[in-house]
This record gives structure tokens, sequence and C-alpha cells, in this order.
């Protein structure tokens, strides 16, 4: 019969099987080649380590090998890249040479803390800051002594933090004073309880031109008027009974009008 046919799987891992047997047998022969050659390079080592102990003017460094022996490292110092890096080894050196160095204990000096002040040597007691204050502030008279308008200074002016600012900003134009109640302890209207206030009245100068008169008048002729009577005027009032003469209205407000109180 004939041999059934192999699949690609199966011809994969053939060849897989193959090529792992190859390296195998590759494997097994090179330890007994590299003993044959071992002492062949020996004679070039020597060569080349002779070679470069002829160069001219190397810098030669003992370092221990990983087997315990001296390697001989040779360094050439005409190389431009040996140059750049001999700064940086010179700055590692000189890291160690600080750490090396012994370090100075710090002195603690207790005795510069128990100097006496200048008020202790003279013997002066030290004064608080309110007392202080209270020795520069300035009187009433000073600083209206100072000022160019003593007659806006207040007693409270003086205990400020600056009088003279103070008194400065109060006599500039069109200032408006703080009322005088801010420093009360009580409230400003608990005083003014129980206090009827009195009805409004009309000022002078509008009082004068008989306008008072002319509406009593009417209120009263009102009162006197029947239900039918005030009916009638609701439909149809009557104009002009509060007429003034425009002459009065005019000298009034324009001539003996005056400034109202606040």
């Amino acid at each position: 019969m004939a041999a059934p046919k192999m699949t690609k799987n199966q011809m994969r891992r053939a060849k897989k099987k193959e090529q792992k047997k190859a390296q195998a047998e590759t494997t097994t022969t090179t330890p007994a080649d590299s003993a044959d050659e071992k002492p062949q390079d020996a004679p070039e080592a020597e060569t080349t380590a002779a070679d470069l102990a002829v160069k001219d003017g190397p810098s030669v460094s003992d370092a221990d090998g990983p087997d315990g022996f001296d390697i001989d490292v040779v360094v050439e110092t005409s190389d431009p890249a040996f140059a750049e890096f001999e700064d940086i080894m010179k700055r590692f050196s000189r890291v160690a040479e600080d750490e090396e160095a012994p370090k100075e204990e710090a002195v603690f000096f207790d005795q510069d803390d128990d100097i006496p002040s200048e008020d202790e040597e003279t013997g002066q007691p030290k004064l608080s800051k309110k007392k202080r204050k209270q020795l520069n502030k300035l009187s009433v008279a000073e600083l209206k002594a100072l000022v160019k308008i003593p007659e806006i200074v207040e007693w409270q002016d003086v205990s400020s933090s600056d009088p003279r600012l103070l008194v400065q900003i109060k006599a500039q134009r069109n200032v408006v004073p703080v009322p005088p109640h801010w420093s009360l302890k009580r409230e400003y209207l608990s005083s003014k309880r129980g206090i009827e206030k009195a009805p409004f009245r009309l000022p002078k100068f509008i009082a004068e031109t008989g306008i008072t008169e002319m509406r009593d008048a009417v209120l009263e002729k009102q009162e006197q008027q029947s239900l039918k009577q005030k009916q009638r005027e609701r439909v149809a009032p009557k104009m002009g009974k509060l007429d003034i003469d425009y002459q009065r209205l005019y000298d009034a407000f324009f001539r003996f009008q005056t400034k109202p109180e606040l």
C-alpha cells in the first residue's frame, strides 16, 4: 500500500524537528572546537597587549578582573573623548574629597541669649504699644494749632491713626460729614419712642399766597352739600375753585422762596 500523504501541519512539524536536531549537533561540536582553539588565541592576545603598550603617553590604571587578577587598562590622553570625560571624573573626585574631609561640629553659644537690651542697661522699664501711643498722642489744642481750619476739629479726631490727614479730608469741598450719632452706644431711634411727629406745615412763602384759606373754604362748603349735590359734582365737577393769580405764584417762588432746612 502507498504511504498516506502528509498534511501541511505535519510537514511543518517534521521540518522543525529536523532543525532542532541540527542545532543540537552543532552545539555539541562547538565546545570541543573552542578547547582546541584556546592555546592558539593566547599568543595573539599577548601581541595585542604589546602593541597597546608601545603607544606614546599612555596612562595605566590597575583594576581587579572578574577572577581576581589585575587588568591593565590603557587610556589615550590625546583622545578628545577622554578630555570630555576627564572634567566629569574630576567633579566626582572633588565630591569624594569633600565627603572624606572631617565635618566641623556646630557650636551653640547659649550665653548670647542673656545679652541685656538697651532699656535694661539704662534701667528704664519697657513700655507697651498702648502706652507709647498715648505718649505720642496729640491734644485737641495742638491739633487745632497745626491745621488751617481749626473749627472742624472734633475731640475724637486726635485718636485716629493720622489726625492731620483726617482733618485735611474733612476740610475738602463737598465732603459729607459723618452723622454725630455714630459714637452713641444706644440705637439712634430708641430715644425717639413716644414722641409724636408734628404735622406737615407748608413753607412760609407758599402759605402767604392764601392757598390754605381757599382750601379750607372749599372743604367747609363740601361738608354743607347734600348727597345729591355731591353726586352731581362727581359726574360734572366745577373747575377753577382754587385758582390763584399767576403774579402771586411768581412772587412766592421766585422772590420770596427760601432754602428749606435739612
